[in-house]
This record gives C-alpha cells, sequence and structure tokens, in this order.
C-alpha cells in the first residue's frame, strides 16, 4: 500500500516535516479537506481562509468517528532540520460530513472510493523569497473498497457462499474485487463471506450451510475443529484441501516509543526468546517481572516506556475463538518449552497454580484457563481501536497474539522469536520459505509447520509459518431438492483457479504466494470437487427454489455476514443467533463465553466486546507511513 492509496477510515497518516536551516518551519496544521481545490498562501498568524476550520473547504467535525478533525506540528523549529525530521499523524475518516461555513451556507464533504479528498498540510516558514509565510502542501487520497460485493456491481448469478477466520477478511476483499475486474470474469461479485472464526466456520461448512471454508488446520483431528461438539458431534465433509497462501503466526506489538524528537514512533527489531514469550503467554504481564531486564536489555525502546501500556483496556490480547494461530503459538511452546508451559505456581491462580499447559485451539474454552493472562476481544476492530485510542502521548506495548497478515494491517510491529536454533527471526518471505522447506506433510496432503525446522541454505526459518488452504466439497453443490447448482459449481471452480494462480499476484501485505509445487497440488485438488456423486435424490417438480439448477439466488445486500451468514439457500438460523446485515459492512454476532466477560481487564473488555458485537466490523488499516518535504508534495496555491 502506498502511503495515501487505499485509505480505509481511521488509517493513520505519517507526516514528516523536514527542512534546512535558511528555511526553518515554525509550525504546521492538517486537515483533510475538499479536493481540487487552489490552496493559497497567507503571511498571516493563521493560514488562507480557504483551509479555515468550518469554512467551504474544510468540515468542522471528523468526518467518521475514527478520523481526526485536524492535526498539529510540535517542535517543528528545532526537529525539522535535523535528519530525522519532525513527524506528526492524522487519522483520515471514510464517509460524509454536513456542515455550515462561516456564512452559513450548508456544506457537505464525502471521502470515499467515489470521492478522493486532499490531505492539505500548512506549513509555516520562511520562503524562498525571506518572509514568513503559510504554504500549503496537499496530496490526494484515495480510499479502498471495503465492500467487495458492492465494489463489483453485486453478487455473481450463482453466488458461492464461504466462512472463514477473520485473518482471512482482507484477503477475501482484495481477491475478490481483483477477480470480479479480470478478463472475462463474471458479472458481480463471485462469493460472499462469513468471518466467524475459524471453528465456527468450518462447523458451518461440515453443516452445508456454506459452500466453501477457509483454514490451516482443516479437519485434523488433534485440534478438532469443524466436528462440532461432545453433545453434537459432526462427519467431516469429503472435501479437496487447495493451498492458496502463506501466513503466520506471530506476537506483534502495536502503539510505540517516544524517539529523540519526542514524537511517537512504532516499536522496531523486538527480540524476544522462547522462554520469555513462554513466560508472557503462561501467566500473562504480571508474571513476567523476573524476565523484564534481559528483555529491557535487548530492547532498549521497550525500557523506555515500559514493556505495557497503563492506559489501553489490553495489554496482551489475543481472539477468544478456535483459531489455528492458538494452535501454533501454544504448540510450539508445548513442543520446545515444555518446562515452561505450565500456569505460574502463584495464589494467583488458585487451584489451576502449577497445572501443565498444552496445545490448544481456544484460549477462551482452555483448561487450564487464562483468565488473568489475556486480554480476550471479538473481533480485530477492538484491538484496532485499542491502539488508535492512545493518544500522542500514550506510550507502551500493546500486545497481541495474531497473524502476520493482520498485524500488517494494523500497522503492529512483529516480534522476532527465537527459534529452535537460537536465532532471532522475522516472518519474511524468505524465512516462511524457507520454513515450508521443513513442513510435515498430514494424511490428507496439508503441509503442518515443523516447529524444529532448520535453516535452508543459509536462511533460517520463522517456525511458525503456516499454509492456508480452502477446503472446497468432492460433492457437487445442490440446492435444497438436490437440484444441481451448474452456475455455482463453475463460479467455485474458477474462484480456486483464480486464487491460486492469478490471484498470487493480489495477495493482501503479510501473506506469502504459494510454492510453484504447492501450485501443482492445488491443481490436482481443485480437479477433485464435484466429481464425487450425491447420494440424494432431485426433487424436479414444484415452485422455483433459490440457487436451483437455474441458479436463481437470495443474497444479502451485503459483502459481509454475520457468524451465522446464509448459504444463499434461505436457511433459518440456529436458536439464539442474530444475522445482521448492512450495506457496507456486517456486524459481527460474537459469542461471549463466561471467561471473556470476566477476563484480565475486567468490565471495561467486556463491555468492548458487547459493543463489537452490536458495531460494524471495521476493518481497518492503520498506521501508513507518508513522507512530506519541501520536494515531494504537490505544492497547492501560487509559488513564490
Amino acid at each position: 500500500m502506498t502511503p495515501f492509496n487505499d485509505v480505509s477510515d481511521g488509517t493513520r497518516i505519517r507526516i514528516t516535516l523536514q527542512t534546512s536551516d535558511a528555511h526553518p518551519i515554525s509550525s504546521a496544521k492538517a486537515q483533510v479537506c475538499r479536493a481540487g481545490v487552489s490552496y493559497g498562501t497567507s503571511t498571516s498568524f493563521v493560514p488562507n481562509d480557504d483551509f479555515r476550520i468550518g469554512g467551504a473547504n474544510c468540515p468542522s467535525i471528523p468526518i467518521s468517528t475514527s478520523a481526526d478533525l485536524s492535526a498539529q506540528a510540535s517542535n517543528t523549529y528545532t526537529n525539522a532540520t535535523r535528519p530525522g525530521g519532525d513527524t506528526f499523524t492524522i487519522s483520515a475518516g471514510v464517509g460524509t460530513v454536513a456542515w455550515n461555513d462561516t456564512n452559513g451556507q450548508a456544506m457537505t464533504l464525502t471521502c470515499d472510493a467515489q470521492n478522493p479528498c486532499d490531505l492539505v498540510v500548512q506549513v509555516r516558514g520562511i520562503d524562498n523569497d525571506g518572509v514568513l509565510r503559510w504554504v500549503p502542501y496537499t496530496q490526494r487520497l484515495t480510499y479502498r473498497i471495503d465492500d467487495p460485493i458492492a465494489g463489483c456491481g453485486g453478487p455473481a448469478q450463482g453466488l458461492v457462499s464461504s466462512a472463514s477466520s477473520e485473518r482471512n477478511s482482507r484477503f477475501w476483499i482484495d481477491l475478490t474485487l481483483a477477480q470480479c475486474k479480470s478478463p472475462g470474469a463474471q458479472a458481480g461479485a463471485l462469493s460472499s463471506s462469513s468471518f466467524a472464526g475459524e471453528g465456527n466456520a468450518l462447523d458451518m461448512y461440515t453443516r452445508g450451510d456454506v459452500d466453501l471454508a477457509y483454514s490451516s488446520v482443516v479437519y485434523d483431528t488433534a485440534p478438532g475443529l469443524g466436528r462440532g461438539d461432545s453433545s453434537s458431534p459432526m462427519t467431516p465433509r469429503e472435501s479437496a484441501i487447495v493451498p492458496i497462501a502463506l501466513n503466520a503466526t506471530v506476537l506483534a506489538v502495536g502503539n510505540g516509543y517516544q524517539d529523540a524528537n519526542g514524537d511517537k514512533a512504532p516499536y522496531s527489531d523486538v527480540k524476544m526468546t522462547l522462554d520469555e514469550v513462554a513466560a508472557l503467554l503462561s501467566g500473562g504481564p504480571d508474571q513476567i517481572n523476573g524476565y523484564l531486564p534481559a528483555i529491557y536489555g535487548r530492547n532498549p525502546q521497550l525500557q523506555g516506556t515500559g514493556m505495557f501500556s497503563t492506559s489501553s483496556s489490553i495489554r496482551l490480547g489475543a481472539a477468544p475463538d478456535a483459531e489455528s494461530t492458538t494452535w501454533y503459538s501454544t504448540g510450539i511452546l508445548d513442543a520446545l518449552r515444555p518446562n515452561l508451559w505450565r500456569v505460574p505456581n502463584t495464589g494467583t491462580f488458585g487451584i489451576d497454580a502449577g497445572r501443565d499447559r498444552t496445545a490448544v485451539t481456544s484460549f477462551a474454552l482452555a483448561d487450564p484457563s487464562f483468565q488473568g493472562v489475556l486480554n480476550l476481544y471479538t473481533g480485530t476492530s477492538i484491538l484496532d481501536k485499542a491502539i488508535k485510542l492512545q493518544g500522542n502521548g500514550d506510550f507502551g506495548g500493546i500486545w497481541a497474539v495474531t497473524d502476520l497478515a493482520t498485524a500488517r494491517s494494523l500497522g503492529m510491529s512483529v516480534v522476532q522469536i527465537e527459534n529452535a536454533a537460537g536465532a532471532f527471526v522475522e516472518p519474511t518471505e524468505a524465512s516462511m520459505l524457507s520454513a515450508v522447506a521443513s513442513m510435515t506433510t498430514a494424511s490428507d496432503g496439508r503441509l503442518v509447520p515443523n516447529y524444529s525446522a532448520a535453516a535452508v541454505q543459509g536462511v533460517e526459518p520463522y517456525p511458525l509459518t503456516f499454509v492456508e488452504y480452502a477446503v472446497a466439497p468432492l460433492k457437487p453443490l445442490v440446492d435444497v431438492r438436490c437440484n444441481p447448482r451448474l452456475t455455482s459449481q463453475q463460479l467455485l471452480t474458477n474462484w480456486l483457479t483464480y486464487v491460486t494462480h492469478a490471484g498470487q499476484q493480489n495477495l493482501p501485505a503479510g501473506m506469502v504466494a504459494i510454492t510453484p509445487a504447492m501450485v501443482q497440488s492445488a491443481e490436482a485438488q481443485i480437479a477433485k470437487v464435484g466429481t464425487v456423486a450425491n447420494t440424494c435424490v432431485p426433487v424436479p417438480d414444484g415452485p422455483a427454489t433459490p440457487n436451483s439448477g437455474t441458479d436463481g439466488i437470495v443474497t444479502p445486500p451485503s459483502a459481509l455476514t454475520s457468524r451465522y451468514a446464509t448459504s444463499g439457500l434461505a436457511r433459518v438460523a440456529p436458536d439464539g443467533s442474530t444475522v445482521a446485515v448492512d450495506a457496507q459492512l456486517a456486524s459481527v454476532q460474537a459469542e461471549m463465553p463466561d471467561f471473556v466477560r470476566r477476563s484480565a481487564s475486567g468490565n471495561a473488555l467486556a463491555l468492548m466486546g458487547l459493543v463489537a458485537v452490536l458495531a460494524l466490523l471495521t476493518l481497518s488499516a492503520m498506521a501508513t507511513s507518508g513522507r512530506l518535504s519541501f520536494d515531494r508534495f504537490r505544492r497547492g496555491g501560487r509559488s513564490s
């Protein structure tokens, strides 16, 4: 993502002011205003009227609840002449805002995928003629589409339904938009998707509620996803398992530290040993004091702020759902640090004190419990909001167990974790491909992480690299009367072919393309989709049914559906569930177990989790980095 393209609601844009001693800067202000305006200079104490808050071009209120109305730099006179310059940030929003200008005239401003806006930065300094004046610099902002069904002009005839972990939301959005606009593509978006959590997604797929699922562990008996529970067990669906991308489980840290110029900067080059990670995830922030000297010695940025934010509702967070990322993060510690992977033997943990931990898929349902250890959040938007609520003077880490694609989308710094050989490794394309070379093959053909992987041609592997798979049925798609859904079947094949070939060029940040060997495996698996005969008997008579042989469809207006998504078959949601749909983004129906409500952060986090149940799922990318200098930005207004 370039600094000012594909902006999402809440994207934090980083602006750097840099000048020479001959042209000192005394102050600077930034606002998102109307595009296409030739903003003028000013020799007054304030910028030109065309930049006035609540004037004709710049609104008097933020364009969204995630946006800043304006931002102002500090310490510019001293810092802007230094090599690093002076940096400040502004959060851009998506939406429409209305206000009355200073003359009482009604004004509106829309910033979205169809309506670009301008980031206007007014800099007050000594100009080329030696006069102190405000000089405007403008940068066009373009906005991403977060609803690919709307972005593709609506659903395709025969829309395919799918379900996944939220970590694959960016994958689905980006590739759906790219596929529907590719040469020879069908009219409309090829698939819908529900981001219900990986375990719930596989259960939905097993029941036949959706046509397609995405998972890394698939039907592996050890994690046991997609098989229901002891009270309602389910038989795995006969499926093809198609590799679609490489991802990685990570420990990531958000927020930041105070740099030499007094500005907030994201953490960088963070390193932790497996012992330290085991202590952190086993006991939580309050149980690692004995490790802090070593952590701080290796990471002076953390020493300067303290390891954790003191003002955030999340200190060490994770998703409560059953997820591959949870399985792998606990699995490596169970395998390589079994003596440390246990509940701290203190009274804080009651009857669980001293108990061994194991590899688990859900932090919320684990036994022994992670109560008092993790702040569980229901939806990435909660983590995103916690980071964004930190002001420019709020420092300290906000940590999370997540995946690489999610960490990149939130602008979090990824920790370099010690591997089995003792090397500190960050997940990069090279280190992830090195890990693939040592993966083992499961009985179903999946590649499984090898936590003790060795270096390949001198490249140390990132041990928590994993493969994302699309799980598709071997039996043909049929409607509720067992009539073949011919169009949907073809679209399913088209989608799987696209994501494993041309779509590999459109993967979101954090995901790495599959290897040539995986492409061959994908082709063989795709060839099996829809080839096993159904045992049900078609019922051709009677009124037309949704997505029948002619592929008439009934779909929600949104690209995203709730935790109990429809599959285009007008199914009834389970008792007590909610199916909520919005024209832009659907709400996430969060199943909040009792552990979430009484997790480490207490009532504050539980309240935020409850808000997430009712709020829209926001898929924002934050903390993009830009650079403003006198020779890079287009200069608005006349030149002096």
